[in-house]
């Protein structure tokens, strides 16, 4: 193949998760070229390189109204078919969308391209089967045969990998092979590698010294730690000598402000330069450089802790309303263990607290307590935390 449309999810740490993918794209078709479409979030992610030749935005969901959208798809659609040409490019040799709505299906039939693949319908009156050319079962991406959102993207290389791939790989296993899956996907299975970023990262080092520290999740408040456990936790490293940076974006800027001068309020005054809040003041690529500095992060289930996944970096993740199998953190080397409360893969705790109500998958707690956010408690993490921080300086 010479060209490949990706539309990405529209969700941040959903676009990491899809990196794995891209990867083994990269690895069968040597010179391909990807196009690559999405919002402004997700798209930040890339940048234009040798392989990754154009990034276009989409902003259809920003219009309000079923026809306005369609316009707006339609007009994006010209724009891609307009490149192709200006190009002398005949045609896209596969565009794949990994996002499950009618709207991304639309766009890929208004490509001119040979292949237009995607996930069919979750049941028998929906229209994608009739978008795209091929139209992989939307069951067979989701568990019992996919558990984790990674390979219910690389799933979808079932419709776009040649047959000699396949032929050729069958030996192939992985620590995520499931006797439910058919041999074929177990060999995609296999070839989910690690997260990667697609930004270039300058810094090197990783200081003893520096926390990171993610007090938001954009998806809603009902996976977010509470303020006030954050503010204890961050007192409680910075009077140990620890530097805090706390991230966020700039709609989570004042609420980290309120974390900070809380924090700040706990200490005496020589550990107050200890904590630095760049909520809203570092762009993608200067959170990753950002952090790849950090010797420890602490977050809840965001984009931001895929972006620390990506990069190595030993972590404690505050798991609450979200299926954990589905987007836990992503290791292609390490299986995951349970002990108590807290799930270990390899350089990654996760605390999740198993109550009747999780995972409800909801943006705000329906019933108002939290619970699941709520019983994750301070000490626990800084437990946590002084156990990974120790086992770094010894490592070091």
């Amino acid at each position: 193949m010479n060209y490949i449309l990706l539309k990405l999810p529209n969700w941040l740490g959903d676009t990491i998760m899809l990196t794995p993918t891209i990867e083994c794209l990269r690895r069968v078709f040597k010179n391909v070229k990807f196009i690559v479409v999405g919002n402004s979030l997700s798209t930040s992610m890339f940048e234009t390189s040798e392989d990754i030749v154009k990034i276009f935005i989409d902003k259809s969901k920003e219009t309000k109204g079923f026809i306005k959208r369609l316009d707006s798809t339609i007009n994006l659609a010209f724009n891609i078919n307009q490149y192709l040409r200006e190009n002398d490019i005949e045609s896209i040799d596969c565009a794949i969308t990994f996002q499950n709505n009618f709207f991304s299906a639309f766009l890929l039939s208004k490509i001119n391209a040979m292949k237009k693949v995607g996930y069919g319908d979750k049941n028998i009156f929906g229209i994608r089967r009739f978008l795209l050319t091929h139209a992989v079962k939307y069951i067979s991406g989701r568990p019992p045969i996919c558990n984790h959102q990674v390979l219910s993207y690389i799933n979808l290389l079932l419709a776009v990998l040649p047959y000699d791939f396949f032929k050729h790989n069958m030996e192939s296993n992985s620590i995520h092979h499931n006797d439910r899956a058919s041999s074929v996907q177990n060999v995609l299975f296999a070839q989910a590698k690690e997260l990667k970023l697609f930004l270039q990262i300058n810094t090197t080092k990783k200081s003893n010294n520096i926390i990171g520290i993610s007090c938001g999740a954009s998806y809603g408040s009902s996976k977010m730690w509470l303020e006030k456990y954050f503010t204890e936790t961050i007192a409680d490293l910075a009077k140990n000598g620890f530097h805090i940076r706390i991230y966020g974006s700039k709609n989570e800027a004042e609420k980290n402000e309120n974390i900070q001068n809380n924090a700040i309020k706990l200490l005496s005054d020589k550990f107050h330069k200890n904590i630095i809040n760049l909520s809203g003041k570092t762009d993608l690529k200067e959170l990753a450089n950002s952090l790849n500095e950090c010797s420890l992060y602490i977050g809840n289930d965001s984009g931001t802790t895929h972006i620390a996944r990506a990069l190595n970096i030993p972590s404690i993740v505050l798991f609450g309303p979200m299926p954990f199998e589905w987007c836990n953190p992503w290791s292609s080397k390490e299986s995951t263990y349970k002990r108590n409360d807290c799930y270990y893969t390899d350089n990654i705790v996760a605390i999740r607290k198993e109550i009747p109500c999780s995972p409800c998958k909801k943006k705000v707690c329906p019933l108002k307590h939290h619970n699941c956010m709520k019983l994750i408690t301070p000490d626990e993490v800084l437990e946590i935390a002084y156990d990974l921080l120790c086992f770094n300086t010894k490592q070091h």
